[in-house]
């Protein structure tokens, strides 16, 4: 994907250097219509629907904001198949669009994800393995994340995510090093000889950061919701929104539990391969240690038998933490929704 994107920052005027903040996601109405269509007539939650956005990065009095302006669909691939495949269709589909004189700049891509399933590392699209190639090529590319599960209950329940550069550049050693980063050591605060943090470690909020989202819409487009708003020509077949007031949280809540069991039960299967691994590498180093000879420090023993990765532990936590901070979202909703109908209830009201 790399080689068929154009870079931006070569652009002279009013756009976003890769050292600048990405404040905002404005993403056109026609965007997100296809992207919830794409995931209406191909997605399920074993197998999420992905695509590719399109657009470029602007800089405007100190603000820098990516506009999506266009996206389109990649094909669902079999184990059996080539992924170069992918990449020639991207290729492809870019240079129709060029053709039509269409945005072809690459930046980011979407996904649909059934209930934060999108963080699961052994999941069937990898999204930090993903977003990671892409920030690598396109330093402001974000991903955005679709939940059709969440948005059958009244709103579009759309983000963006962005790696944060701590994660990046871990990410980077940990790939450097052939999958031994993000050991304890990385987790760990440094700290110099007066006792000052000198690094912060890395944590679960250091993975991905969340970039705000507007929707923009033409003006045609504001013209057309206007007069239905108005009750104007269409405004007749409009129905009210009364999926709002639905006060059924428990097949969510059901689901979101269940999710969360499991993915405790990976972490704790997780933390078990882990304990075994660090008693092997222990018992090599103290093998290697006894058998040399002459007197081995623990710098050189830690970079013949390195310590085991706990990648899979981090990104394993991560989903939990997200499951907890959903569980607590829509139980804080349920108990507000119930609280206004106990009132609407009583007989003072």
């Amino acid at each position: 994907r790399g080689d068929c994107t154009r870079s931006m920052a070569e652009r002279k005027y009013g756009v976003a250097t890769a050292q600048s903040k990405l404040d905002c996601v404005q993403i056109d109405g026609l965007v997100v219509l296809k992207i919830i269509k794409h995931c209406k007539d191909e997605g399920n939650a074993s197998h999420p629907v992905s695509g590719q956005l399109l657009g470029m990065d602007i800089t405007l009095e100190g603000a820098t904001t990516l506009e999506v302006t266009s996206c389109f669909a990649w094909p669902v691939l079999n184990d059996a198949e080539d992924p170069e495949e992918m990449n020639a269709y991207a290729t492809e589909m870019l240079r129709c669009m060029r053709d039509v004189n269409v945005d072809n700049n690459t930046v980011g891509w979407y996904l649909s994800s059934m209930m934060n399933s999108w963080l699961d590392p052994e999941g069937p699209v990898p999204a930090v393995n993903t977003q990671f190639d892409f920030q690598e090529q396109v330093p402001k590319s974000v991903c955005l994340v679709y939940d059709p599960v969440r948005s059958a209950s009244g709103g579009v329940h759309l983000k963006a995510y962005r790696l944060t550069d701590k994660f990046m550049a871990k990410y980077r050693q940990h790939l450097d090093s052939g999958g031994n980063g993000f050991t304890e050591a990385d987790f760990k605060s440094k700290v110099d000889y007066k006792g000052q943090v000198v690094e912060e470690g890395v944590g679960l909020d250091d993975i991905f950061e969340e970039v705000p989202i507007r929707i923009h819409n033409s003006a045609l487009v504001n013209a057309m919701l206007y007069d239905w708003v108005c009750e104007g020509t269409m405004g007749a077949k409009l129905d009210c929104d009364f999926e709002r007031l639905d006060l059924s949280m428990r097949p969510f809540l059901d689901k979101c539990m269940e999710q969360m069991v499991e993915g405790l039960e990976s972490l704790r299967q997780d933390q078990e391969r882990f304990e075994y691994k660090k008693r092997d590498v222990d018992r090599k180093r103290r093998e290697h240690k006894r058998n040399a000879r002459e007197e081995v420090s623990k710098e050189d023993l830690a970079r013949v038998y390195p310590d085991p990765s706990r990648y899979q532990g981090l990104l394993l936590a991560n989903q939990v933490k997200s499951y907890c901070d959903s569980l607590g979202k829509f139980a804080g909703q349920s108990y507000s929704k119930l609280f206004l109908v106990k009132g609407m209830q009583s007989p003072g009201a």
